[in-house]
């Protein structure tokens, strides 16, 4: 329990500091006294029966699970969840439990809004928990079309349905792979790394090396989650990535993708997360990832927890 009230404690300081709230120390006061006389009448009026939290947001459970086990630092959760504006503006439902849960890891930067790390700190695999939360616990100043305005306080259905072994989501992916492979007929894709899957498009350059450690590789390349075609992104002629191979900051994919090919060679890796991306904070909802990318959050463009297409080209080697 000490763990879980000290992680509350350092994400709620990071929340106060994110760049969704630069604000003076005045003007979070402000916020933080308004956002909380706004919850207290909501709770009054509506006559709900809600405990309050030290950092300020409220929450009851409707669904208790006493004997299940509780969510500590870094475990791997699925949650369903619906998400409201507290007038009642819908802004994301995902309650089919027959779709896959959404999944976070439990940390300090494991997901956005960060309300819902602090509400499976108090919850148990199994319980349904509604969560009434200030602006400053959620979105902040914050605002995305029509969908979400700034400074807007919630109202959150949330269900913590299972908890994972990272070995259950290692073998979760990597049979997401497999199946894109039988389902799509793809021939030649060889499996070069536990979660990696290559195939040689274009062998390149006969009259060049394989590529190893210490080499240079300049190369072209599209990415995107499995499954999709739309470009999650990509590189340019005047904008082209390098890496050193060998080294071990390299995302794996690429690593172990980029070797052993030629100059020229074209190739395509599938991935598992675990592989690449696997710090990627889980941003809810998932439609305006891109939109606090271009705003300057800095966030991956990847999600976490979901398979990646590699589609490259080595353009040199040195």
């Amino acid at each position: 329990m000490n763990n879980t009230f000290n992680y509350l404690t350092v994400l709620f300081i990071l929340v106060l500091t994110s760049s969704c709230l630069q604000e003076t120390e005045s003007e979070l006061d402000r916020i933080i006294e308004r956002d909380n006389a706004a919850l207290e009448r909501y709770i009054d009026a509506n006559g709900i029966n809600a405990t309050k939290v030290q950092s300020g947001f409220f929450y009851n459970k409707t669904q208790e699970m006493p004997d299940a086990d509780q969510f500590e630092n870094n475990d791997y959760i699925g949650v369903y969840f619906e998400i409201k504006s507290l007038d009642g503006q819908l802004i994301k439902s995902y309650l089919d439990e027959t779709k896959d849960p959404v999944i976070f890891k439990q940390s300090i930067d494991g997901i956005w809004p960060t309300i819902i790390g602090y509400a499976a700190g108090l919850s148990r695999v199994g319980e349904e928990v509604m969560v009434y939360s200030p602006s400053y616990l959620a979105f902040g100043n914050y605002s995305y079309q029509q969908l979400i305005l700034p400074n807007s306080n919630l109202v959150m259905k949330l269900k913590f349905a299972r908890k994972y072994t990272e070995a259950e989501l290692k073998a979760r992916e990597e049979q997401m792979i497999l199946d894109y492979i039988d389902a799509n007929e793809l021939e030649g894709y060889e499996k070069i790394r536990d979660g990696i899957y290559r195939r040689i498009v274009e062998a390149g350059d006969p009259e060049e090396a394989l590529t190893e450690n210490t080499d240079i590789l300049t190369f072209d390349f599209k990415l995107f989650h499995l499954g999709e075609s739309t470009v999650a992104f990509e590189s340019n002629a005047t904008n082209r990535p390098n890496v050193t191979l060998g080294r071990q900051e390299n995302l794996q994919f690429l690593e172990h993708g980029l070797k052993g090919i030629r100059k020229e060679a074209k190739i395509e890796v599938l991935a598992y997360s675990f592989a690449g991306y696997d710090e990627s904070i889980q941003i809810i909802p998932s439609d305006i990832r891109l939109d606090l990318f271009q705003k300057g959050e800095q966030i991956d463009l990847i999600r976490p927890f979901t398979p990646i297409k590699l589609s490259a080209e080595i353009v040199n080697v040195q």
